[in-house]
């Protein structure tokens, strides 16, 4: 149980420190957005890029141990889009918000904290192999799921080389591919380059954390939460159980399973919400759902580590 405690109570204090000096107003709506920008753009891409060009990276693709983690993700996206139509009653438009909402896991900002924390140096490439699909899979789903399957003339349609375009350029996503490019081109980093990506690196954890509470304050928790809290279910509950019976059917090591189901277990990212505004659609259901599974999994992720550690 300390081990736990030792992993999950700094990480959720932090996030409830920075929660409680935003709703007091110490923090304001600017410090969140400058935090995120400065850990999405600068430390998170740090971190990744160091870690991989040093990291012992396996011979071949994990291929099943993708399969293992997105299959279920999948599956589950399917499921809450059905789910949207002939439950929620939600216009066609809105259901790929709906299926992002519960599938999406908060990988950067609370997943590879705990993750790293838990985990250590042995969890970084099971972790980043799914961080590096994450985007690149779920984001032209979800784009064409909205924009095609939704069939509505009022939403301005992306072209698939701009959303492409997007994706490569995302920081974390080029991050992780000029990692590995310098990881098989046996490009060693030395001197004081290593040591100024170390200490952004260092400041990534903190800073996502910090990012995270002082946002989720800014979300409303007023109204009707029933949808909230079953999006919620299916993030931190649905999903993860999907994915530790994949892994165990596809035999995944346990080392890796571990990471996958804990990864699954993170409430909905931020990037939900984004695109929750971008289509105006669904955006007070994302938030409390943000907000609601944020709490709901410090007591998931608490009983799986308490299971893995």
């Amino acid at each position: 149980m300390n081990a736990v405690l030792n992993v999950t109570a700094p990480v959720f204090s932090i996030v409830l420190l920075s929660f409680l000096l935003a709703k007091s107003g110490v923090f304001g709506p600017s410090t969140s957005d400058g935090l995120t920008r400065f850990m999405f753009y600068v430390a998170i891409p740090a971190m990744l890029f160091r870690t991989l060009a040093t990291a012992e990276l396996p011979d071949t693709v994990p291929w099943t141990y993708v399969f293992a983690f997105y299959g279920p993700t999948f599956l589950v996206f399917g499921g809450t889009m059905l789910l949207a139509g002939f439950y929620f009653r939600w216009p066609r438009r809105d259901h790929g918000i709906a299926a992002i909402t519960s599938s999406y896991s908060n990988m950067v900002m609370l997943g590879f904290p705990i993750v790293v924390t838990a985990f250590a140096q042995a969890g970084a490439v099971p972790l980043f192999i799914l961080l590096a699909c994450q985007s690149t899979l779920i984001f032209p789903v979800t784009t064409w799921v909205i924009e095609v399957y939704g069939r509505d003339s009022g939403v301005a349609r992306s072209s698939a080389g701009r959303t492409l375009f997007n994706l490569v350029m995302n920081p974390v996503i080029l991050s992780l591919l000029l990692g590995v490019t310098a990881n098989l081109a046996s490009f060693e980093i030395t001197g004081i380059p290593d040591r100024v990506l170390e200490m952004l690196a260092a400041a990534g954890p903190a800073c996502a954390l910090v990012a995270l509470g002082s946002g989720l304050a800014q979300y409303e928790f007023r109204g009707d939460i029933r949808t909230a809290i079953i999006l919620s279910l299916c993030k931190c509950i649905v999903h993860p159980t999907l994915v530790w019976v994949s892994c165990w059917i596809l035999d995944v090591p346990t080392l890796w399973t571990q990471i996958a189901v804990v990864l699954a277990a993170m409430p909905t990212g931020i990037n939900a919400f984004i695109f929750a505004r971008k289509y105006d659609a669904g955006v007070a259901v994302v938030s409390k759902t943000i907000l609601l599974g944020t709490i709901l999994s410090m007591f998931s992720v608490s009983y799986l580590l308490s299971q893995f550690l």
